[in-house]
């Protein structure tokens, strides 16, 4: 059985995910750190739609524990179709207020981990011509000086180098990869006010979802290598 597995799936941005391909029909993989308990009631919420879901837990905090987290998998679940990298942490600071330890830490989860689970999956995914579903923040696409979020936006940007330079590369295989770029959510933890959002309102997680499910359904067979905003004009 060919599965999809979502990262960072048992809360949140990752729980919409799960829920709205759980609705379209994918098997579900959900990945959880620590919430244990919020991902076996996803699971059994998704699979009332008829599709197997199950989770597993793993820590991308370090090369190692990924490593230990991708071979654990892989010898449980080999037969991986789609990956949806939404796992990320966030951290709010200036480079001069960043030290060395946080911007190493953020880069291995939002960056090195997504790139060590394509990876380790690489062939499975380049068998089903699968989707790879990269999560961004708006602003990539043109990127500008940002004080507030210089580590994260940093990681985020080499994720969408990633994202271009695999569609490049697997494209003749039929495997289509994206990045999805949210702005400002209903449950982010750094919020503006909606006032400075040209629609007027912050967007919400199940929009998100539904766009991820859009890009790894049959009419975007030809689409490949974008990042596609989904913030209600925040970076016009």
């Amino acid at each position: 059985m060919h599965r999809t597995l979502v990262t960072g799936g048992a809360k949140r941005l990752g729980a919409a995910i799960c829920r709205k391909l759980a609705e379209n029909g994918h098997s579900l993989l959900i990945h959880y750190h620590t919430s244990e308990k919020e991902a076996v009631n996803l699971a059994i919420e998704c699979s009332q739609y008829g599709v197997k879901a199950e989770i597993i837990q793993g820590d991308f905090t370090s090369f190692e524990t990924t490593r230990q987290f991708i071979m654990h998998c892989q010898n449980q679940y080999p037969h991986v179709k789609n990956i949806v990298n939404n796992v990320g942490n966030y951290l709010v600071a200036s480079p001069t207020e960043t030290n060395p330890e946080q911007w190493n830490a953020l880069f291995q989860v939002n960056l090195h981990a997504p790139f060590a689970l394509i990876h380790g999956y690489i062939e499975s995914i380049k068998a089903a011509k699968g989707t790879i579903i990269n999560i961004g923040t708006a602003g990539i696409n043109t990127l500008r000086a940002n004080p507030r979020q210089t580590a994260y936006v940093a990681t985020k940007s080499g994720l969408f180098l990633l994202t271009k330079s695999l569609a490049a590369e697997l494209a003749s295989y039929g495997v289509r990869v994206h990045m999805v770029s949210p702005g400002q959510l209903d449950i982010s933890v750094d919020q503006i006010s909606p006032e400075k959002i040209p629609m007027g309102r912050l967007g919400t997680a199940q929009e998100t979802a539904h766009l991820i499910a859009y890009l790894m359904g049959p009419s975007t067979e030809y689409m490949t290598g974008q990042n596609i905003e989904i913030a209600g004009g925040y970076t016009l």
